[in-house]
């Protein structure tokens, strides 16, 4: 489902500036990592991963306990090509393993294809652009981004 960009509650700045950030231990990467450290169930800690298609970038957005499924994207897309982007292309724009916030810049302002499963969670938590530091929210924020796209991008 393509929602259209004058949808309510599209957000202007980054949610991710006034949402409070909280501490963690010890730096976690992984999704698994994170939810552990959080003492929360995986299928609620965000999984985004920053994909490279011939559509241009795009953040992909699912339960932590799911996949994504780039034959999914790619169909949804009508895009020939979907793949991770490399680590040098993540630091290109000021990212790493386990730093992708989809509430910050520069996320914030990328397509976001959102799976469905995960606007139907009570909360989702993700990092705050740190190993270190991390939000907890619900998963309509995700749907105030400019760009956004609902569908089934698990596998």
């Amino acid at each position: 489902m393509i929602l259209p960009s004058n949808i309510s509650g599209r957000c202007s700045e980054p949610p991710g500036f006034k949402l409070p950030r909280m501490q963690l231990n010890s730096p976690v990467v992984t999704c698994e990592q994170a939810a552990a450290a959080k003492k929360i169930p995986l299928e609620n800690e965000l999984k985004t991963l920053v994909l490279y298609t011939s559509c241009g970038l795009h953040s992909v957005h699912v339960r932590g306990d799911h996949r994504v499924s780039m034959r999914k994207v790619k169909r949804f897309l009508s895009s020939d090509e979907a793949f991770m982007l490399a680590p040098e292309e993540l630091a290109k724009l000021g990212l790493a393993a386990g730093t992708v916030s989809p509430i910050l810049p520069p996320l914030w302002e990328v397509p976001h294809l959102i799976s469905e499963s995960v606007i139907d969670l009570d909360f989702v938590s993700t990092n705050a652009g740190t190993l270190l530091t991390y939000f907890r929210f619900s998963p309509r924020i995700l749907l105030g981004a400019p760009k956004v796209f609902l569908g089934d991008f698990e596998g």
